[in-house]
């Protein structure tokens, strides 16, 4: 009995100690919250798939219709169009699955668009000369897509609404007066506002920093969905109250008359954007166990 006893004893001494070095290599294995590389056991979000918040500036490019009947860079670059600095944004990240993260945002900044220059420089120039300078805030609501799960690059789809308010605008109005074939050409000026919806589309690609830092180049096209009295981004068309004569200028939906008589639908306004982004972020990452068979996983080595 004690012979017995002693074997039990001394195969209790080999084989525990060998139990619980497998044992603590299983619960390493399962329960790790590092990703292994080598044997794919675990897989995580996107690095920059994550809880954030960020800040960013950048210069807009305006097109609409003061830009030579909306067509932007009609007749080459101009640079009135420009805003150099032209906008501050704040952003907040939410994670949605392992490759998008929902991106709320606000936007504030500057605006403006002048032809003059672009028609001046025409074989026939033309007095269509309009000009204006505004101040937006804009909020925004998109998703940010990682398509690839070890790269920075994303694609940006969302909505935003823009509230504009215009701080000068200049335009001339040719109208045919009774009785005459003579157009007079009527200038119009002053202050107005504009609340337009509009879609985003972009791309970008994201810089790792720090382990809680990322830094973002964004290019993006904002376009208005409308263009009618009181939403737009440039004053054009007015509305009745807002010329100096009481008269429309261009219809909602229809068209507008230059001195030549020649009709002209109205474009839709927006702006091309190119900015960069600084994030601070704290990370929100999935890690999944399999729960299956796990005698194809070798132990690692130390």
């Amino acid at each position: 009995m004690r012979i017995n006893n002693s074997i039990l004893f001394a195969f209790y001494l080999l084989v525990l100690p060998v139990c619980m070095q497998a044992a603590e290599r299983g619960a390493r294995i399962v329960w790790t919250k590092h990703a292994d590389s080598r044997t794919g056991l675990y897989t995580t979000k996107n690095f920059f798939v994550s809880q954030g918040v960020s800040i960013g500036a950048g210069a807009m490019y305006y097109f609409g219709d003061v830009d030579n009947e909306g067509v932007a860079f009609t007749g080459g670059f101009n640079k009135e169009n420009l805003s150099y600095g032209g906008g501050l944004s704040f952003g907040y990240n939410i994670p949605a699955g392992n490759c998008c993260n929902l991106r709320i945002g606000l936007m504030g900044g500057t605006l403006r668009g002048n032809n003059k220059e672009k028609f001046d420089n025409l074989a026939d120039p033309r007095d269509d000369y309009r000009k204006f300078q505004s101040f937006y805030i804009q909020p925004a609501f998109g998703v940010q897509y990682y398509p690839f799960t070890n790269a920075g690059f994303y694609i940006y789809g969302g909505v935003a609404v823009t509230a504009s308010i215009i701080t000068n605008y200049e335009f001339y109005a040719y109208r045919k007066q009774t009785g005459s074939a003579e157009r007079v050409r009527t200038l119009l000026k002053g202050k107005t506002y504009g609340i337009l919806p509009m879609a985003q589309i972009g791309i970008g690609y994201s810089w790792r920093l720090a382990p809680s830092w990322a830094m973002s180049a964004e290019i993006m096209i904002q376009e208005g969905l409308i263009d009618t009295h009181y939403m737009n981004l440039d004053a054009f068309p007015l509305a009745p109250a807002q010329s100096s004569d009481g008269k429309e200028l261009g219809g909602s939906f229809g068209t507008w008359t230059d001195r030549y008589g020649k009709k002209h639908i109205h474009w839709n306004d927006g702006w091309f954007q190119v900015g960069i982004t600084v994030t601070y972020q704290w990370r929100n990452c999935e890690h999944c166990r399999i729960i299956n068979n796990y005698s194809h996983i070798k132990p690692r080595r130390r």
